[in-house]
């Protein structure tokens, strides 16, 4: 039987996960903004569909009652982060931000990479807990 919580109706703004997330997507919308129409429809939307998809599985995730569909939920968070640093890098390969962006903004991804590892940890520790309480 699968682990579920009790329903309850959960604010995934409230995740500090979250608040960096939306942090971050913002830095990159505001630096896409200002490439051409050819840049920003090759590289920027992908860069842009990558990172907010890191939020929306976030907040996809943290409404669910079964405890394994919001490890799922947060484990796509993961992998669109991956995802978005790698588009990062082709932005500055293909010199749309200099390194120093691009070394603050993969920061902040790898940062948010290891709050969702350490979420993932988390809500799988509770899967346990309940299991031996059971």
């Amino acid at each position: 039987m699968e682990t579920m919580r009790e329903p309850q109706v959960r604010d995934f703004r409230r995740l500090a996960v979250y608040q960096k997330a939306m942090d971050w997507i913002g830095q990159i919308r505001e630096i896409v903004k200002a490439w051409d129409w050819e840049d920003r429809k090759i590289v920027g939307n992908q860069i842009l569909r990558a990172s907010t998809s890191v939020a929306a599985n976030l907040a996809e995730g943290n409404g669910q009652l079964y405890l394994q569909k919001e490890i799922n939920f947060i484990n796509n968070s993961l992998g669109s982060c991956g995802e978005s640093q790698m588009w990062l890098e082709e932005a500055r390969n293909a010199g749309l931000i200099d390194q120093q962006t691009f070394e603050r903004l993969d920061n902040e991804a790898v940062e948010i990479r290891k709050m969702l590892v350490a979420m993932i940890k988390k809500v799988k520790a509770e899967i346990g807990e309940d299991r031996r309480a059971g």
